[in-house]
Parts: structure tokens; sequence; C-alpha cells
């Protein structure tokens, strides 16, 4: 009788087993954010409190040769200590773009090869110098990481033929592939992201990557360009493979498989857009940052999932970047013009506005003169001034009600550099900038 009862004991756990979901299947539904106005799952890095920047390494031309050698991984790190020293430690995030094959736009769609153009002198490979500049980058309050792309292909790339005769570039109803956009004189291809997850492509194309960048999972965030649900060169086309019969809504779904995916392994996905022509979800919960954010775009585009009377969302959910950096670094990399004004009248507004711990009684806007406390510091104001004033009074923060002096310094590409001590009176001190310059503000020791 015994042996009977645990006969059926084992079919039932067999049956309740066979009705479960698959527990390693990853779903493709739509997130509704509406209910908690929080991601899925936190996100890695608070990016409402974190300046995400780019920094552009390497060009191709049109041929797949090297067109130009911006930054190697050594010079990157230079320009990350000298960003550091001029945002006064302020968290970063910095994404390389043209780190892999010959510059940016190559290779696609691997990711295998780092960029032998940008290696050090020291090291045997570019790899292991990508991993010095990883390690290296973390002493300057930067985490640092990859541009990539899961959305366009080459046919001089290692992954082509394989893609090719799996059907996962998008192809014709004749089976010819669909030319997408020309990218510096390249022709690209676009493949399908639902073909792709459904032949495991794209978990072993992750999965690689991962295992040859063990950091990058340490540093918990990733940058997709054009990441879009819909192919460039057929934006009205409802289906997004001809050839077999996929539409733009099992993209959609996979996108978000894919946005899980790597969640799954720790890694947040940052990408180029939000909601414009080429997407019909912004992956709200999905995807903290947009290189291109803009609210207005939420307000005016149609999306799936947007609620009736539509307003804003909360920075800590989606949000921008108020300091790209890339064209800077890429246009002066040895004096970062116009770098110091960014910082001064759009960082620090932006860090400050986004805070939960902001003082109430800061004057705000200020327009042309910004006095605002870099709340990432402890006691420290920045000041700046885009046509000057001379004696000019400002109030501190209520909690610097019993200072009696405060030190002032200048601040440029080396950093903060001590001017004076001046008197605080009744609260107040005064103050005389030059047109474009920083000062900083901090308590006497």
């Amino acid at each position: 009788m015994k042996y009977i009862l645990s006969y059926c004991l084992l079919l039932t756990i067999f049956y309740c087993t066979a009705q479960q979901k698959n527990p390693g299947e990853i779903s493709g539904a739509w997130y509704d954010w509406t209910k908690t106005l929080k991601p899925e799952k936190p996100w890695i890095h608070d990016y409402s409190q974190t300046v995400v920047m780019k920094l552009f390494l390497c060009s191709r031309d049109s041929v797949g040769n090297v067109k130009h050698v911006y930054l190697k991984f050594s010079d990157a790190l230079d320009e990350i200590k000298k960003i550091d020293q001029l945002t006064l430690d302020i968290p970063k995030i910095v994404y390389l773009v043209g780190w892999q094959f010959i510059g940016h736009d190559s290779g696609y769609p691997s990711w295998e090869k780092v960029n032998n153009n940008l290696k050090r002198k020291q090291d045997s490979t570019a790899l292991q110098s990508l991993h010095w500049l990883i390690a290296e980058a973390r002493k300057y309050h930067t985490i640092v990481s990859l541009h990539i792309n899961m959305l366009d292909a080459f046919k001089n790339s290692p992954l082509w033929k394989t893609y090719f005769e799996n059907n996962i570039i998008i192809k014709n109803k004749n089976g010819e592939p669909i030319p997408g956009e020309i990218f510096d004189g390249m022709q690209s291809y676009q493949i399908s992201y639902a073909r792709e997850w459904k032949l495991g492509y794209t978990q072993k194309r992750i999965d690689a990557l991962l295992k040859m960048l063990p950091e990058l999972k340490q540093n918990g965030t990733i940058h997709i360009d054009a990441f879009h649900s819909i192919q460039p060169v057929r934006a009205n086309d409802s289906l997004s493979n001809p050839l077999l019969g996929s539409t733009i809504s099992d993209e959609v779904e996979t996108q978000r498989k894919i946005f899980r995916y790597w969640r799954m392994q720790g890694v947040d996905v940052t990408s180029e857009g939000d909601i414009y022509w080429l997407r019909r979800d912004p992956f709200i919960g999905l995807q903290p940052m947009s290189w291109h954010f803009n609210i207005d775009d939420f307000r005016n585009e149609k999306w799936i999932g947007k609620p009736a009377n539509f307003d804003s969302l909360p920075p800590s959910l989606y949000c921008g970047t108020p300091m790209p950096a890339e064209q800077q670094v890429k246009e002066d990399p040895e004096n970062l013009n116009g770098m110091l004004k960014q910082f001064c009248t759009r960082v620090v507004p932006w860090y400050y506005n986004n805070n939960t711990k902001k003082q109430k009684d800061i004057v705000w806007p200020q327009h042309d003169d910004i006095f605002l406390p870099a709340l990432w510091l402890n006691k420290t104001i920045i000041c700046y001034s885009n046509k000057g004033y001379e004696n000019k009074k400002w109030k501190l923060p209520e909690h610097w009600k019993n200072v009696k002096q405060v030190t002032i310094s200048s601040l440029s590409i080396h950093g903060k550099k001590f001017l004076k001590t001046i008197p605080v009176s009744e609260g107040y001190v005064t103050l005389s900038l030059q047109a474009g310059e920083a000062m900083v503000i901090t308590l006497k020791k």
C-alpha cells in the first residue's frame, strides 16, 4: 500500500511541476510602473544622482580600416582624472564608444574583440588595457562600461555567416537581407531580436561579453546604442521580419526579455533613446536612463501603457544626463572647453533638483548666476556667473547659520585651488565673480 501511495505522490509532484511555467523562461510582458512609480527591480545605480557620459575612442572608415584614434585607453584615464577634478568627485558613469574591433560601428553583431589600436604599450593585449582602465577609473569616482549595439550587423563581422544562415538577419520574402542605414560609408543590416532570442544567440552574446569582461557585472551598467524596435528604413511596416512573418510586437516583447536578462546578470541597461518614431514602448521600469531623454517626448507621443493626463516621471525611475561630455572631450581633450560651464549650470542644478534632501531655503531658479549646494559633498556650495558681478550678497543655507567664516576656492579642470577666507555677515556672504568664473565655498577648517 505504501508503494502505491509513494507512486501516486511522485505522479502528483510531476504533474504539478509540469503545469508550472518554465522557471528559466523570461517574461516579455509589459511592466506596470504606474502602481509603484518604481522600477521592476531596483536599479544598480541611481541615475538621477550620477552623471552619465561617453568617451569617443576610435572611428572607422567606409572600407573597414581605422580612420582616427581619438583616445587610447591611457588617454581615456587622463580625461577621467580631469573630469573628476572638475566635477568635485561627483559619481560618474562613462561608456566607451569605439572600444571594439576597428572603432565605432564595427564588428557588429559581434563584441568579441577589443580594439588593438587602443592598447597601452606595456600591456600584451588590448583586453588587458581595458581591464586596467576599468579598475583605475574607480579611483576617480567613475564607473567605466561599454557602448554596444544589439540591432546592427555588418558583412565583415565574424558573426555574419552564422546570423545570415540562421535568418537572424532581417530578410525580405525572397530571402535577401534588407539593407539598413549607411553608417560612415558602410552598409548596415539589422537583426531580429525575436529570432536571435529564440535560437539562444542573444544569451550567448551577452554571456560571452560578461565572461570576457566580468567587471561589467561588478560595475552594473551597459549602454545599448540604437535599441530601436523598428528597422529605420521600414518604419511603417507592421512586420519586423518579412521572411519569417514576425511582427514589431514580437520584437518589443523580446526587447523586454533582453532588459530582464541583463538585469538578471546584475547589469542595468541604459539606451540612446526613450520614446520616438522607432519605438512603441519606452520601457519604463526596465530602462533607467536615456541619452536623449526629453519629457516632452513622453507627453507628445503615443506609447504602450501611457496613462491618461500623463505629465511627468520621477527622475529616480527614468531620466537623462545633464553633461554628456562626449563632444567636449572629442573636440578639446586638453582643456575640455565649455565643460566647466556645463557642470555649474546644468549638473549642479540637475543634481540638486533630483535630490530628496535639497534645502527648501535656497532661492531657485537663479538664471545666469548659480549659488547652489553640491549635495554629494559635505557643506559645499558651487558659485558660477555667466556675465559676472561685483559685491553680490548671497544667503547661506539655514543649517550654516552659525558659520562665521568660509573659504573660497577657484574651480577648473585642475580641481579646487584655495583663494581666500571671507567673513559671513548675518548669514550672508558677499562675492565678486568674473564672467565664466566658478568658485567653491566650503567651511573654514
